[in-house]
């Protein structure tokens, strides 16, 4: 077998073979994935516990909510002080001096329940003070009219409510003049990470979960609830329309400033200091200007592209070969002609280049500018799942942003082979191959024509 030498990979300003190239690419991608799952599943982590099942307790200081991850030296403290409670409140009964329990107190223990009653579907989020349907969850449960299918109620557990049932059915409308038992801390085990560290694993599901939505989670809060393929509906439509309303205005000026002295120097020092200055500066004026919608939104987009794309496109004209020019010149060409004829058709290849480029730079004032007013998009997804450390649903959204720049800029530089076929292009890489295929391979989804079938010929033309 013939190896490669080192010198074949660390050659100087030439380019790598196609193979070699192709899994350089794919490495790009592995090895941050690699890194990521190495911090995510490494054995450096100690075990936690995310509180299913609450408990009050005056026996500590803290005080213990759902969704609390403990250490399991204060999940074990946590619970032994809980047992004592109850401990000390059946050996009151049995000594015939139980305490005496008002309605708050008993209202406060049946609440306790509402957590595993909303996982596994026995309640609702709204219902956690309604009494009533709480207690009759207690009597259900009690009862066996209840099956805990997503969160299993342990067994102690399962005995506290079957005790605290018959005192509350003892009670009738009222409420038990006796001390209820406690249900103890029920938790989930899981690896103790920084929360901001979330698994690839269970960023995949919630990616999965959120395109395949067709409707918005119910736990999510605000005016509007939309699901995630609707918010990056949302995205694409402020990005389409800031880009393209900064590359019409920018376009024309670009190119005149390239060709003519005098506009160069009448726009582009202004427009030189502008880009300097940061467009979210601007955002105050803008949702003056255009109110809270939609508005401000592109218009943060369109002022962030705009200067960028004056300067880039004048720097393109003005790389024109001015042999071109010089030529059409002797030829008599006018202004009109020399800009429509040759200009123009001279700088369209590095122009779509630049314009790619200017695209993934609209890209990064999309967080900022949907920010403006109403939120909206997925700029809305990351901000207030952000604020709630749900980092789980965060790093989809951002994956989204990310994944729609990289193919939206592949799918245009395959697009560039065919628009200008006369320009050099470079090799074709993996991505530029699979999108070579979609076409053959949408000709063989598509149902065939059936070949047409030929008429029987008359039988007194029948040849003799």
């Amino acid at each position: 077998m013939k190896f490669a030498s080192s010198g074949d990979w660390w050659a100087v300003r030439k380019d790598l073979g196609h193979t070699r190239a192709t899994f350089l690419m794919v490495c790009s991608f592995i090895l941050p994935l690699l890194i990521w799952c190495a911090a995510a599943y490494g054995p450096w982590w100690k075990v936690a516990y995310q509180i299913t099942i609450p408990a009050e307790t005056t026996r500590l200081q803290s005080v213990y909510t759902t969704g609390n991850r403990l250490t399991p030296e204060t999940w074990k403290e946590f619970q032994d002080a809980v047992e004592k409670d109850n401990g000390e409140i059946l050996s009151a009964r049995e000594s015939g001096q139980a305490a005496t329990a008002t309605a708050r107190q008993g209202k406060k223990i049946v609440r306790q329940i509402h957590p595993i009653a909303v996982t596994n579907g026995w309640l609702t989020r709204g219902q956690e003070m309604d009494d009533e349907a709480l207690r009759k969850t207690w009597i259900d449960l009690a009862a066996g009219k209840l099956e805990a299918e997503k969160e299993p109620v342990t067994d102690g557990n399962l005995a506290i409510v079957k005790a605290n049932a018959e005192m509350l059915s003892a009670a009738g409308t009222g409420w038990p003049t006796e001390p209820m038992l406690k249900l103890l801390p029920q938790a989930a085990e899981e690896v103790s990470r920084p929360v901001f560290l979330v698994p690839p694993d269970v960023v995949a599901r919630s990616f999965w979960k959120g395109i395949t939505a067709k409707k918005a989670d119910d736990t999510e809060t605000g005016a509007e609830r939309k699901t995630l393929l609707q918010r990056y509906g949302e995205s694409w439509r402020t990005i389409i329309c800031g880009f393209l309303l900064a590359i019409a205005v920018a376009i024309p000026i670009g190119i005149l400033a390239g060709t003519f002295d005098f506009i160069s120097k009448l726009t582009e020092p202004f427009v030189n200091f502008f880009s300097y200055m940061p467009a979210p500066a601007f955002g105050v004026v803008l949702m003056a200007i255009f109110g809270l919608d939609m508005g401000p939104k592109v218009m943060l987009v369109f002022l962030g592209t705009l200067p960028c794309a004056i300067l880039t496109i004048a720097k393109t004209t003005r790389g024109l070969d001015p042999s071109l020019l010089e030529a059409a010149q002797t030829l008599g060409a006018s202004r009109a002609q020399l800009i429509r004829t040759v200009i123009v058709p001279g700088i369209l290849p590095n122009l779509y280049k630049d314009l790619r480029l200017l695209l993934s730079t609209a890209w990064t004032w999309l967080v900022i500018a949907e920010l403006l007013g109403f939120k909206s998009g997925l700029a809305e997804i990351i901000d207030t799942h952000g604020r709630r450390f749900q980092f789980d649903i965060v790093y989809p959204a951002i994956l989204m942003i990310g994944l729609s720049g990289f193919f939206m800029d592949q799918i245009l530089a395959h697009l560039s082979r065919y628009f200008f076929p006369w320009v050099e292009q470079p090799k074709k890489g993996i991505v530029d191959k699979i999108l070579s295929g979609v076409p053959a391979m949408i000709r063989m989804i598509k149902p065939s024509k059936p070949a047409p079938v030929a008429a029987a010929p008359a039988s007194g033309n029948l040849p003799q």
